[in-house]
């Protein structure tokens, strides 16, 4: 039996979203050491009652007595109750992305900026005043932060953006494999005229792509994405993505992994401390030489699902 069991509550469950899936792997690769087993409840983002499934997780554990609880923030204000009552049994809960409660720690991601820095980027690749278009994603606090920091970095860079990428017509709602492509064929049915389309990650990318060869505009449509999935990098290397942004979806679970590490060993004490791991940086066909690839990051393990 393992010393120690550490709970991450996940928005989707293991195998439907490799770039969550990642996140899981280097939990694992972070606890390292400490004798931690880890183990899954998600709270599927795809279900409109996901806030009480998150409730209901983090209740759950805490009723189990585990050491820590990792938590995927979908709301920032919410699973609060829950989570004050796992701190107030001592049980350290660390959150990916900065809710507005308090934590033991939180595991922060600059995802505003991610929009600007990618946005920036594609600037220098497209004419002035580029007719550009968002495809955004589930309206979850990360993917938001992301998706208002691509509007904002459109209009500094000039880019005349042509629709609203909250607009669910214009949005990949679900997040898995296959349910982008509807709003990708949308976007490019309503605004023919495109100088660029900007994804909001590689995951509704791949459901991009083949929409984009049926048009003909696949490797002549420049095309931005964020995530860093190797997925998407091979796509930057075959010349059919201008680019992708590695944001360290693997390194936000090592960090989580290691400050629970540093509790366990340590007897570290922590009141809503926050940890940005990293800022990414863009892969281009340029740099896409020195990326590493997901599974070197953090070895892919068994996701194991449920308290028994």
């Amino acid at each position: 039996m393992s010393k120690h069991t550490v709970v991450y509550i996940m928005p989707l469950p293991p195998g439907l979203h490799p770039g969550m899936d990642t996140v899981a792997h280097g939990l694992v690769h972070g606890l390292s050491g400490t004798d931690t087993e880890l183990r899954i409840l998600p709270a599927d983002l795809r279900n409109t009652n996901y806030s009480i499934e998150q409730n209901q997780a983090v209740a759950a554990a805490t009723e189990a007595k585990v050491d820590g609880i990792c938590l995927f923030m979908l709301d920032e204000k919410e699973p609060a109750p829950a989570v004050w009552r796992a701190i107030g049994k001592n049980i350290p809960v660390i959150a990916l992305h900065k809710p507005v409660f308090p934590v033991t720690a939180t595991i922060a991601v600059p995802n505003f900026y991610h929009g600007i820095f990618l946005t920036q980027y594609l600037s220098r690749h497209v004419d002035d005043q580029a007719r550009v278009a968002i495809l955004g994603g589930p309206p979850i606090l990360d993917d938001e932060e992301l998706v208002d920091g691509l509007i904002e970095g459109s209009k500094r860079c000039g880019f005349k953006l042509l629709n609203d990428p909250h607009d669910p017509a214009c949005r990949n709602e679900s997040d898995v494999a296959g349910a982008g492509a509807d709003a990708a064929r949308h976007v490019l049915d309503t605004y023919s005229d495109l100088d660029a389309l900007i994804v909001f990650n590689d995951e509704t990318l791949l459901d991009v792509l083949p929409v984009l060869k049926e048009r003909e505009l696949l490797g002549t449509l420049p095309v931005v994405s964020r995530n860093g999935s190797p997925a998407a990098v091979e796509a930057v290397r075959r010349g059919d993505s201008l680019a992708t942004y590695d944001y360290g979806l693997t390194e936000i679970g090592i960090a989580a992994g290691e400050v629970f590490t540093d509790i366990f060993l340590n007897g570290t004490e922590l009141e809503d401390a926050v940890v940005c791991p990293t800022y990414g940086r863009v892969i281009d066909q340029e740099t896409a030489e020195t990326y590493v690839p997901w599974s070197d990051r953090a070895p892919a393990v068994e996701l194991v699902t449920g308290l028994d």
